[in-house]
């Protein structure tokens, strides 16, 4: 295993590591979370640092929060104030690390629903976080690994614009693609336009990694009908390499979790279908008393399936915190404990984990399914899931299993390797 480390600081500085850590602290207390979203108008810009949804509740319960680590005044609360009347969110937080002689602030903004947190003492920062009602920690140590996690989809972002403007067509669809799926679908009217314009993103580049990788290979690029055969895309699936092939699968599996959400945002909003089937036989929704029929059927089935599921609500957290947190997989041969892990930290019970598991076979159903286990390994992982995240995974599967996996007596001799080999992957990507 490589002896390079990768670690965050004590206390973060302002700007990214601030935001990101703030973010963590929702995401490891059970929360979905978006981060740094942007809506062009096109002469204003619209900036949102975070916005956390709370599934655990019978309603999902929505909160921005806005993070400054320098100066600040009331006027930045009224900012948040102001977007939380636009936006139509009742909840809010504005994080900071010093008062600037406004201690009065939490007396005034708290009857708005804006809670106004210092973080003075970063030791006491998630202690803090909790007593003030925001979420507990079922494990404190998720905190840092989701700070990684912020910083690998930072990179990859990052990776991703640098390519654009050096010319990579594949690159450039990729970044319009990311900012559809971040951006434009949070600013719709409701759970059915945000479908419906997440479908038509998704429904526009099928086959986005795979014909960037025929770009790669010297080849153009085709988001819809690329050859299949491609060096580039095998190095990426089987060695872990171009990261901006492995962006483009993050970028993928993003769109698929923003479906997700969608629909259980929409099953949320309404508990009774409001759809149908027309004479010929296309199946439609209504949205703001209009009909749409634009949907795919598997949406459809999908939706039918998602009903029946008796803590479908916590589906968009958990598949967020399997892919960007536990790497998007599981170890076949630890099962029984992996499910009960994941079933304490997402707040499914155990036996339904399975089930939940399942999500991604509904809604995008592939001919083999959505988990492989690739060769002779243990790993039972989502297709596509970056190595970069995976490795995230591994991680956390060092803390649970011994630093050198010594408590992991793997049933298959490659699966310790495998682990190591995406630790590395993830190391390498963020030095």
């Amino acid at each position: 295993m490589s002896k390079k480390v990768v670690t965050v600081p004590d206390i973060p500085g302002a700007g990214e590591e601030l935001e990101d850590y703030t973010a963590a602290l929702f995401q490891a207390s059970g929360h979905f979370v978006e981060k740094q979203i942007v809506e062009s108008d096109p002469a204003d810009v619209l900036e949102l640092d975070i916005v956390t949804t709370d599934y655990t509740h019978a309603e999902a319960v929505r909160r921005l929060t806005e993070v400054k680590g320098g100066r600040w005044g009331y006027t930045h609360l009224f900012k948040v104030l102001g977007l939380m009347q636009y936006l139509k969110i009742q909840q809010g937080a504005f994080f900071h690390t010093r008062w600037d002689d406004r201690e009065t602030a939490p007396g005034r903004m708290t009857p708005l629903g804006l809670d106004v947190v210092c973080f003075d003492d970063f030791e006491t920062a998630p202690k803090h976080f909790e007593e003030k009602g925001f979420g507990t920690f079922v494990e404190p140590k998720l905190i840092n690994l989701w700070r990684h996690s912020y910083g690998v989809e930072r990179r990859l972002v990052k990776l991703i614009h640098e390519r654009a403007k050096e010319g990579d067509e594949g690159a450039k669809a990729a970044k319009t693609y990311h900012r559809q799926i971040n951006n434009g679908t949070f600013f719709a009217r409701a759970p059915e336009e945000s479908l419906a314009m997440l479908y038509e993103a998704y429904g526009e580049h099928p086959k986005l990694t795979l014909g960037y990788a025929h770009e790669l290979d010297g080849g153009t690029f085709d988001a819809q009908s690329p050859p299949f055969d491609s060096t580039s895309y095998k190095g990426m699936l089987r060695k872990g390499k171009y990261p901006e092939l492995q962006a483009c699968t993050y970028f993928e599996h993003r769109a698929r979790l923003s479906i997700l959400k969608a629909a259980v945002d929409y099953v949320l909003a309404h508990p009774e279908p409001q759809s149908g089937t027309t004479e010929d036989g296309k199946q439609w929704f209504t949205f703001q008393g209009l009909t749409y029929d634009a949907l795919p059927a598997t949406f459809h089935s999908g939706m039918a399936w998602l009903r029946e599921q008796p803590n479908f609500r916590l589906y968009p957290t958990f598949w967020q915190q399997l892919l960007w947190g536990w790497g998007g997989f599981y170890l076949d041969d630890r099962e029984e404990k992996e499910f009960e892990w994941m079933a304490k930290l997402s707040g499914i019970p155990i036996d339904e984990i399975p089930t939940a598991l399942e999500a991604f076979d509904h809604f995008f159903p592939i001919s083999d399914g959505w988990f492989v286990t690739a060769g002779q390994t243990d790993m039972h992982m989502v297709k596509m899931v970056p190595w970069i995240f995976q490795g995230l995974g591994a991680h956390l599967r060092r803390a649970q299993y011994g630093s050198d996996f010594s408590k992991l007596d793997p049933s298959s001799q490659f699966t310790r390797g495998d682990l190591v080999k995406r630790i590395n992957c993830t190391v390498d990507f963020l030095l």
